[in-house]
């Protein structure tokens, strides 16, 4: 992956030769993930460009780059765990289940409802549970986008699915407004968490704001907003990689790995998967256990 030379006189020098790397970047509202991603792009210099999970317009915070061979991992980073700081305000409702769509007053007007009301329903909300998208989402439903449909006023409805929320808490009730932290995996809509609890009160709910404050590791701290972005802000992928499972492989068996030969596992290590072969702080690849787990091999190269 190659920089572009900049045009500008002032910047006439060709920024280097960027393979591989991930770049945290804090999303601002209003701002569609496609058009945060050309900003850094650009500002960068660089060219193709993958973000591994959209934020709406509506949303703020950390949006995920991958660059060069980082795409390798972008499915990965994707399939992670996120943090959401989100608030939901009752009293109504919403066809896009959140801010950005018409908002409707729940008929007849719903006594307030209290914290400990909220709190009891929670426990319904965690763990494994099932969901059925937002009627404006990206999802296809016999190979039609679901969102495009419902805009264009002929809206379907997608099966509910199982997602995984592995925390939930109320952090602010202050009446019709309440704040939650999410910590959930792939595929969750924290908007549809919002809509399903307002539905549990009988008081109607939306997605008033939304902040992914995490992306696996990666934390609001370490994201940079798109138009203050420095190749210096760039992040090696061992930067996400750091909390999965990893194998230490010696130098000398580098070249091992880029060849793809056979090597033998360590005595007593567990095999696992996702696992990556480390070497002397650097990740070469992603490995495969075989022979029950004795020996193991590259799976898939990242350098």
């Amino acid at each position: 992956m190659t920089a572009n030379t900049s045009s500008s006189a002032a910047d006439d020098v060709e920024t280097p030769e960027l393979s591989r790397g991930l770049i945290c970047l804090h999303k601002p509202m209003g701002l569609t993930s496609r058009k945060a991603l050309d900003a850094a792009e650009r500002r960068l210099g660089l060219d193709s460009v993958g973000h591994c999970g959209s934020l709406d317009p509506l949303a703020t915070g950390v949006l995920v780059l991958v660059v060069g061979k980082a795409r390798k991992i972008q499915d990965l980073i994707v399939q992670g765990e996120k943090v959401y700081d989100m608030t939901m305000t009752m009293g109504a409702t919403s066809n896009t289940d959140d801010a950005e769509g018409e908002i409707v007053p729940t008929d007849p007007t719903p006594e307030p409802t209290t914290a400990e009301r909220l709190e009891a329903v929670l426990p319904r909300f965690r763990g494994e549970i099932m969901q059925t998208p937002p009627t404006y989402s990206a999802l296809k439903v016999d190979g039609k986008r679901m969102h495009k449909e419902a805009r264009k006023g002929r809206p379907v409805e997608a099966k509910p699915r199982p997602v995984m929320v592995h925390e939930l808490e109320l952090t602010r009730f202050e009446w019709p407004e309440a704040d939650l932290t999410l910590r959930c995996g792939s595929g969750t809509y924290a908007r549809a968490i919002a809509r399903d609890i307002g539905s549990a009160l009988g008081v109607g709910a939306y997605m008033s704001r939304l902040v992914r404050s995490q992306v696996g590791p990666l934390t609001l701290e370490d994201a940079v907003l798109p138009d203050e972005i420095e190749l210096s802000d760039v992040l090696g992928i061992e930067s996400f990689l750091k909390s999965y499972p990893r194998l230490n492989v010696p130098l000398q068996q580098r070249h091992l790995l880029l060849r793809g030969q056979t090597l033998r596992t360590p005595p007593g290590f567990p095999p696992s998967d996702p696992c990556f072969a480390w070497c002397s702080g650097e990740v070469v690849s992603s490995i495969a256990f075989v022979n029950g787990g004795t020996h193991y091999r590259t799976k898939r190269l990242l350098v």
